[in-house]
């Protein structure tokens, strides 16, 4: 089952079209020179941001794409009024099958003006531009970008500052350990979105929404001090998964194999011991026991005479230096705290991470990588589901080949003018868009996968 690229690769460039500059180098001839033999067009008569996003992009790759947003988002502000005046008399039509009473029209009108309110102060609306580029700097890895443009002195938008400031030092590289297969972490800014919620239920202008959230966040405070564990949340949640190679599960019969042992770990940045005071409470009201043990010089909680499982399950929390971590086993939490310390040879140190972050700034506010292990892993997984349960044919077909073997590093910035994603990859951006197409039957797969994998669980 291999999806043609080349026939999906056309196809969305055949959509983009729309966009205000795109050029594919090398897809026409050009003097021997390298110089083009087409006039300067000259400044444009429309202002745009392409000098900024062009900046941070490669030339001379397979992709290079600008499309400037501002007309079409004061073209969408234009209309805003009336769709929103449709969309109510809509509402209240009778062919909507609704009533026409007034507690309906107040809470379509309150609805019209959240939805107004969250679009104002998103920041979409100062979104000036995006470009795209994709470019081969070695052979079989390629250095793909986009970037999503805003003037700096258009940020007000809640967009640029909910996801990180500025770019930063990823702390959670030093806490992976080498078999690491996949990992990711993001930044968030929870305490200005608990902020910002009052402002959008205020902007209802509607009593009854105002008082139902007010009574909601009371009722959250009184349980579980939700204000103190904002505030104790260090913007920073990360979640890896790591593969055992030299220990194996067999898979269930009708799929057949074994895979490498996995593992869990789940990475939180905290300011405070508040976050894992409220989770070592909710430990000792469990049923489930749990001890104390020492593990590489930490003091972690470690849940004991749990149900039996294909694969080692002895959940730990512990906490090591600002950040309070979860590990499925204690090999594992062994494995970070070595790591960490620098006692044992992270993911950093691999080979295939080095050969991906060369020439990447690894500095970010979000990053995410795939190891070529957590296809060959999981591939043959979902490629059994689906052959015994075929998808419709009407969805895009899935290259179970190219999937298995993709590695990815990629790191998004926020900066002072927008986001910058980049990432190094053994595929190119228009490959991989065609690659996130193919999710559809990915996810019906999965779904598919998870009663054989909970059999798999019980046995």
């Amino acid at each position: 089952m291999k999806l043609n690229f080349m026939k999906t690769k056309n196809t969305i460039l055949k959509t983009l079209t729309s966009a205000t500059f795109l050029v594919l180098v090398g897809c026409s001839e050009t003097p021997s020179n390298g110089s083009s033999n087409s006039t300067p067009a000259g400044p444009s008569a429309v202002p745009n941001s392409f000098a900024e996003v062009s900046a941070k992009l490669d030339p001379n790759g397979s992709l290079y794409l600008y499309y400037s947003t501002e007309d079409v988002i004061k073209t969408v502000e234009k209309y805003t009024d009336a769709l929103t005046n449709f969309a109510k008399e809509t509402a209240n039509s009778s062919a909507t099958g609704l009533r026409s009473d007034s507690e309906e029209e107040e809470m379509i009108e309150a609805s019209t003006k959240v939805s107004k309110a969250l679009y104002d102060q998103i920041g979409i609306n100062e979104i000036s531009g995006v470009g795209v580029s994709s470019f081969e700097f070695e052979k079989g890895l390629h250095r793909n970008k986009m970037v999503i443009h805003h003037y700096p002195d258009k940020s007000t938008g809640k967009l640029w500052s909910l996801f990180g400031s500025e770019p930063h030092e990823i702390s959670m590289f030093k806490m992976l350990p080498a078999e690491t297969a996949l990992a990711v972490s993001n930044e968030f800014n929870a305490k200005a979105l608990m902020d910002w919620l009052p402002e959008l239920a205020k902007a209802s202008e509607s009593e009854a929404i105002q008082s139902q959230f007010d009574q909601a966040i009371q009722m959250a405070n009184m349980m579980i001090g939700i204000r103190d564990l904002v505030g104790s949340f260090g913007n920073k949640l990360g979640l890896f998964v790591a593969l055992d190679p030299e220990n194996t599960i067999p898979l269930p019969p009708d799929i057949g194999g074994e895979i490498p042992t996995p593992s869990l770990g789940l990475v939180m940045k905290v300011r405070d011991d508040k976050i894992a005071d409220m989770l070592l409470i909710a430990l000792e009201s469990s049923p489930a026991p749990f001890e104390k043990q020492t593990i590489e010089g930490i003091e972690a909680h470690v849940m004991t005479e749990l149900a039996q499982t294909p694969f080692p399950l002895t959940p730990v929390l512990f906490k090591l230096d600002n950040h309070l971590v979860a590990a499925s086993n204690t090999e594992l939490a062994a494995k970070i705290i070595a790591s960490h310390n620098g006692d044992e040879s992270g993911l950093t140190s691999t080979e295939e991470f080095q050969r991906l972050s060369n020439g990447l700034d690894l500095n970010g506010n979000h990053f995410f990588f795939a190891s070529k292990e957590i296809g060959k892993t999981i591939g043959p997984i979902i490629e059994a589901a689906m052959e015994a349960s075929p998808l419709p044919p009407d969805l895009p077909s899935f290259d179970m080949e190219t999937a298995a073997n993709i590695q990815i590093l990629g790191i998004i910035r926020v900066e002072p003018d927008g986001f910058v994603l980049e990432s190094h990859s053994s595929i190119g951006y228009v490959e991989s868009l065609a690659l996130q197409t193919s999710l559809v039957p990915i996810t019906v797969g999965a779904r598919i996968m998870l009663p054989a994998i909970q059999s798999l669980l019980i046995q």
